[in-house]
């Protein structure tokens, strides 16, 4: 069954995105966080629970929270031709239960919300060194437009730990 998470839901939610923080600690060290900065990670999560165009959706198998996705809604400039951006981030199933559907049952619901919004299109990153997941997008249609890339500067002693 698919639910919509509430910002009551943080404990949950955090649960969720921490297996997907959790997944991608090697692949870059743009996904990495700080020990001990759960209620900081916590805290940004409640916002983006709480943003007026941000929905997430949850996958709950009788009482357990296997899997989840967010969408929002972001508009560009009216002059482009694709003005109205849903943006999916944040997407992940629980390890015993990839493969079974639920990521395209959690995306065709946070698609479907998109589209009531009114979206022209669905944008997205993914880690480029996760091939699954990147083969599951593909699988949904989705197609490479850019190539996010990160510059890491070194540490300087003006910067706060």
């Amino acid at each position: 069954m698919i639910v919509e998470a509430q910002p009551e839901d943080i404990d949950e939610v955090y649960g969720l995105w921490r297996i997907l923080l959790d997944h991608h600690q090697h692949l870059h060290p743009v996904f990495r966080y700080r020990p001990g900065s759960e209620q900081v990670l916590k805290s940004e999560l409640l916002t983006r629970l709480k943003e007026k165009n941000t929905k997430v959706f949850v996958y709950q198998l009788q009482d357990e929270w296997v899997g989840m996705i967010f969408a929002s809604l972001r508009n560009a400039s009216a002059g482009f031709l694709l003005a109205n951006k849903g943006y999916i981030a944040e997407t992940v199933i629980k390890e015993e239960h990839r493969g079974s559907g639920i990521g395209k049952e959690l995306f065709e619901a946070a698609s479907k919300w998109l589209l009531d919004k009114g979206a022209d299109h669905i944008e997205l990153q993914v880690a480029v060194n996760n091939p699954q997941a990147i083969g599951f997008w593909e699988s949904l249609g989705f197609t490479p437009s850019t190539q996010h890339m990160v510059l890491r500067l070194p540490e300087t002693k003006h910067k706060k730990e």
